[in-house]
């Protein structure tokens, strides 16, 4: 798959899941139904920045000639997200452990080749 189209669905899979989040976060998180306000407050923030994220990926990659760099924030807070999953997995428990990971860590690794893909092509234009 062409690496600016991948980039393309990942800014856009992340901006409707960041505007979810800060809309209907008990939507797209049903378990936050029970939980306390700061839960609902923390799904909110997360959909703040995977919006900002997204907007910011289509924003460059609509450019004539894309800067890679918002692909690659996208992949960070990614790998951020499964490393920290991993590191408080006692607190996320399996479910959320295995959600978490289940949806970062693809979005990581398609970002970062997104990411390479678009800088290569950046340096032989």
């Amino acid at each position: 798959m062409d690496d600016r189209l991948l980039a393309r669905l990942i800014a856009v899979g992340r901006a409707v899941f960041g505007a979810a989040c800060i809309v209907a976060p008990k939507v797209v998180f049903p378990k936050a139904k029970d939980a306390p306000g700061p839960i609902v407050w923390m799904l909110r923030c997360f959909g703040i920045r995977d919006l900002i994220l997204g907007i910011g990926g289509l924003t460059s990659l609509n450019a004539p000639d894309p800067d890679p760099k918002w692909i690659a924030y996208g992949a960070a807070a990614d790998t951020l997200d499964v490393v920290t999953a991993v590191a408080y997995r006692e607190e996320l428990g399996a479910f959320g452990l295995a959600t978490t990971i289940g949806v970062a860590a693809p979005a990581a690794v398609m970002g970062w080749k997104a990411t390479i893909g678009l800088r290569r092509a950046e340096a032989a234009a």
